[in-house]
């Protein structure tokens, strides 16, 4: 089996600085794949102008070794040697170099499969087309369809994007991964009602890249943290009003809110009340911060609030709980299939039911939070070695190019 691993997202983290999300799936991959022997594995980069070539060996494993360095996990802000290997890798695709060795090592074997687990340039058929006319099955990994079950969360453009990769997926795709049965049922969904092929498919949960926490001083009240990218569906709205409504009652002992994370689009009520709200000092933006503090403050906070209308994995629900730290998270299917029968589930418009929670669970000797704290005991964490264990087994079981068979296959 020959690897043919896209880590153009990973490349723009030189500039980027923090990763996201998907740039630590993409990176996940490239550390796994980076243990196969070289002829079995090649990384490869998009340019500019679409296509993509190889980077040579030694400049890909000398990547991912400054990337583990300065940018995975917790280690953000040493990014020069990064930045100029990285410079190095765009040069030699700017300069075509790369494509041919590409050509001539998928025209050597018979086995390789291209592997883009970012949603990265999914809907670039020139590109992928490429690589799968030169023999390579095209093996993508995606890790939702919100922007075309719930577009009123996305931009527009990201809804016709995102309509176009999946198009992509039915037409081309020799196999698709997915993180869990939620997407499985979308992307099957999707691509039933509009009479596309279906793939095999593999449902896949995600791994957890936890630092040790970073020491520092405890804050001196009981807090919660809401954790990700301030967007309307992660619904910071809900958890905003229940502290505004702290704040008019004069409850100066109420417990904090940290909101950890940057912010992101068509948002503007939710950054209104941060920039003018009158919380009483009873929340606090924290914008981004490095891995190392965020698992410090998510391990000490009373339990962290995912009270999102929608999700493809709920990787901070994940994280939470591997910290031994309780969740209250909406009920949706993917928060379910992560927090299983562990984390409290409520509805994510019951106001009255999130702010009734989040008292009981701050109380001193909180029963409801002790609950969950026993439960959370039976819980086992989702690990990188299950989802490549998984992966590989997907791989090894897709047919021969030319022989579309349509499975569900699920990781034990």
């Amino acid at each position: 089996m020959h690897i043919v691993l896209d880590i153009s997202r990973l490349l723009g983290l030189a500039w980027a600085g923090q990763p996201s999300g998907i740039d630590r799936v993409e990176f996940a991959h490239a550390r796994h794949w980076r243990g196969l022997p070289a002829k079995d594995v090649t990384f490869v980069a998009q340019s500019p102008w679409g296509w993509f070539a190889a980077l040579p060996d030694s400049l890909a494993h000398a990547l991912l070794q400054e990337a583990d360095r300065a940018v995975f996990p917790g280690k953000e802000g040493m990014l020069t040697r990064f930045r100029a290997m990285a410079a190095a890798a765009l040069s030699f695709k700017l300069w075509g170099l790369g494509r041919g060795e590409l050509a001539r090592r998928i025209a050597a074997r018979g086995d390789s499969l291209f592997l883009i687990v970012s949603h990265r340039a999914l809907h670039h058929e020139r590109a992928t087309g490429g690589l799968i006319a030169m023999g390579a099955r095209f093996v993508p990994l995606l890790h939702d369809l919100i922007p075309l079950t719930h577009p009123e969360y996305t931009r527009p453009l990201a809804t016709r994007q995102h309509l176009a990769k999946l198009d992509m997926v039915a037409r081309r795709a020799a196999g698709v991964m997915v993180t869990t049965d939620a997407v499985a049922e979308s992307v099957r969904g999707h691509l039933i009602r509009g009479q596309q092929p279906l793939p095999p498919m593999g449902v896949m949960g995600l791994g957890l890249d936890l630092p040790a926490p970073r020491r520092g001083p405890s804050p001196p009240h009981p807090y919660f943290v809401m954790l990700g990218t301030i967007e309307p569906r992660k619904n910071h709205l809900l958890a905003l009003q229940i502290w505004r409504d702290f704040a008019i009652q004069g409850m100066a002992d109420a417990p904090r809110l940290l909101i950890i994370g940057r912010r992101g689009w068509e948002n503007e009520q939710v950054f209104r009340l941060l920039d003018r709200g009158n919380f009483g000092g009873l929340v606090e933006e924290c914008g981004r911060l490095p891995d190392q503090e965020v698992a410090r403050l998510l391990q000490g906070a009373t339990a962290l609030l995912c009270p999102s209308f929608v999700e493809g994995f709920g990787l901070p629900l994940a994280e939470a709980m591997a910290l031994g730290t309780p969740v209250i998270a909406s009920d949706i299917p993917a928060a379910r299939e992560v927090g299983g029968d562990v984390a409290d589930y409520l509805h994510p418009l019951d106001f009255l039911a999130w702010r009734r929670a989040v008292l009981e669970l701050a109380e001193p000797r909180s029963a409801r939070r002790a609950a969950q704290l026993a439960r959370l005991g039976q819980w086992t964490a989702p690990s990188w070695g299950r989802h490549f264990s998984a992966v590989e087994q997907f791989l090894q079981h897709l047919p021969a190019a030319g022989s579309p068979a349509a499975s569900l296959f699920r990781h034990a």
